[in-house]
């Protein structure tokens, strides 16, 4: 259970992100500000961000299947690798270049007002639910570790995250991402060399020798045809979502394209070396916490605490504090999407335009806030939902999501950057195509499985089921919706003048570099640089003194680690601090990023 010390631990955590918030309000002027930082993060930050857009569901529903099932689902990070790839190779300088705050600026540019709005109440009741998702799974984790209801831990939870992005906006997420990044991957490697540091595992050569051979056979227990199906569904998907616009923000966050390329670098180089760190304490639990559902009886899926058992066995009292901390921080970060780029569409791209047209940064920045709190509650409304009925498994969950909502809506989003010369209505009607496709391959399913397994479906199970369904529905849904946006392209010549130069103002802009930094980025960074260094020192300095905690060498040797990572992380900000220009006088205030689509 837990001590006195990881409470500590836990409360240093809150305590430095709020820190955070609260120092860095101050850099939000304006809604481009707040949404983007004002387009000025260093490229190395905005990288760690794109990282850890993992979430919490990388310890909780994957950890599941890495307890049920093996190596597979590192073909899962593995994809994403692939997507991030063709990211680096093409798309990450067109976004820098797109040159609006909102990535549905971009849509409405590319596709026209009705287009936008269309993709603003779709999208946002879609962002939510997966808001919901990634707080049910945070919130799994914590009861685990805390022994306590699933509902209070995700009410507490969802209200943390929701004040986290309201104090700070998008200059306080970044801070947060860079110093989560360093303490997750930390924690991580403590936590992978403890547990194979166990007698009943004797080291990496003991697991492997030791953990059941299916663990490595991805087709012991499922057909290879499902196996590929469900893989090059999943690279479709991680293709199509990386290079879809609505990936843009991170991007749109740089001070110029160039950067981009350099920052897609991080996920790439964190996602081939983080999934073999991570799946570590799970692949032991088979081997040391072979009974879960007794040890978690509360827990719908108790393999789903495989990777918390581990570490609640092996971990010195503190560090299970840091722990939770680190799980806490990959979920801020996931829900960024909702509830600081969620906020933004709706604010710049409904209220504005629509409600109220002659909207001031500063009315605009009141509501930006007050919408970011109550999407929180909507998000928390949901994940309770969820805990009250029956979720099939966060893994599982997580897929089909992926593949029946957000395919249809994601494939004209990537699609529109490749191929400009489509008429206005290409993009809703794509959207609107693949959800009535995956409507139709749901709701025929039970007559398209024999087709797709001729003599095996008499046999299939129900995870192979669900696996089937997954790949079958991306398959669907992205082959019928690229043909749909191709075929669209034959009405282009009729489309109206206005949307004609539209598209020309596009193309112009997504061929022209952008070469400076934004104004006043240099000032603003200083500010950042500072506030890092001072918190990041102090955190770090406060992790290493948890070395004199009364624990074995091993334990104490973790804190070292952990804390030493910090401090380096909070020295080196310092030192960037010093070498880049202060605040301007008090009574100035830096200009703001003002590159913004050109409009006809």
């Amino acid at each position: 259970m837990l001590s006195i010390y990881d409470y500590l631990a836990i409360a240093m955590y809150f305590g430095l992100i709020f820190a955070a918030g609260v120092m860095l309000r101050r850099q939000s002027k304006n809604t481009s500000d707040y949404f983007r930082a004002g387009g000025g993060i260093p490229w190395w930050m905005t990288g760690a961000a794109l990282f850890m857009n993992f979430s919490a569901w990388t310890f909780t529903g994957a950890a599941g299947e890495v307890y049920k099932t093996g190596t597979f689902v590192l073909a899962l990070y593995y994809c994403n690798v692939i997507g991030y790839a063709t990211v680096w190779m093409w798309t990450c300088r067109r976004f820098r270049r797109l040159r609006v705050i909102t990535w549905m600026e971009a849509v409405e540019a590319r596709f026209g007002r009705g287009t936008q709005q269309f993709y603003t109440w779709i999208k946002i009741p879609i962002l939510w639910l997966l808001g919901g998702v990634a707080l049910y799974a945070v919130a799994v984790f914590m009861s685990s570790v805390f022994d306590v209801n699933l509902t209070a831990t995700l009410v507490v939870c969802g209200v943390l995250v929701t004040l986290v992005s309201f104090f700070g906006g998008a200059w306080a997420v970044a801070a947060n991402d860079l110093i989560q990044m360093f303490l997750v991957m930390a924690i991580a490697f403590v936590a992978a060399g403890l547990a194979l540091h166990q007698p009943q595992v004797g080291g990496i050569s003991g697991l492997l020798h030791r953990v059941p051979r299916s663990y490595f056979d991805w087709t012991a227990n499922t057909p290879a045809s499902v196996i590929g199906g469900w893989i090059v569904a999943m690279v479709l998907i991680t293709i199509f979502s990386f290079n879809s616009v609505e990936n843009s923000p991170k991007f749109l966050m740089l001070d110029n394209d160039r950067q981009a390329r350099r920052m897609t670098l991080i996920p790439i180089i964190g996602l081939l070396i983080g999934p073999l760190i991570w799946i570590i304490p799970s692949m032991t639990a088979i081997l040391t916490h072979q009974n879960l559902h007794h040890q978690f009886p509360l827990l719908e899926h108790p393999s789903e605490a495989a990777y918390v058992s581990v570490c609640l066995a092996t971990m010195p009292r503190g560090m299970i504090g840091l722990l939770v901390s680190a799980i806490f921080a990959a979920t801020i970060t996931s829900l960024d999407a909702v509830l600081n780029q969620g906020v933004g569409v709706v604010v710049r791209n409904f209220y504005l335009p629509v409600v109220n047209p002659k909207a001031g940064e500063q009315q605009l920045l009141r509501i930006s806030k007050i919408l970011t709190l109550a999407f929180g509650v909507i998000i928390i409304s949901i994940g309770v939902l969820l805990d009250q009925g029956t979720v099939p498994g966060l893994f599982s969950l997580t897929n089909q999501l992926a593949a029946s909502l957000l395919m249809p809506m994601t494939v004209p989003l990537a699609l529109c950057l490749i191929c400009l010369r489509t008429p206005g209505w290409s993009g809703w009607s794509t959207a609107a195509v693949g959800l009535v496709v995956s409507g139709l391959v749901k709701f025929e399913f039970p007559h398209i499985l024999p087709l797709l397994f001729p003599g095996l479906h008499p046999h299939i199970s129900p995870t192979e089921r669900t696996d089937a369904l997954f790949f079958t529905t991306t398959f669907a849904v992205v082959g019928i919706g690229t043909a749909w946006f191709l075929i669209t392209g034959l009405f282009y010549r009729h489309s109206s003048e206005a949307h004609r130069a539209r598209i020309e103002t596009m193309r112009r802009n997504l061929n022209t570099p952008v070469h400076e930094a934004s104004a006043g980025t240099a000032t603003k960074n200083h500010s950042l640089y500072k506030v890092l260094g001072m918190l990041g020192t102090m955190y770090g300095v406060a992790i290493s003194l948890f070395a004199l905690i009364p624990n074995r060498i091993s334990g104490r040797v973790g804190f070292l680690f952990c804390g030493g990572v910090m401090l380096a992380i909070g020295l080196f900000m310092r030192r960037k601090c010093r070498n880049t220009p202060g605040l301007p006088p008090s009574g100035t205030i830096a200009p703001a990023d003002t590159t913004v689509l050109e409009q006809s």
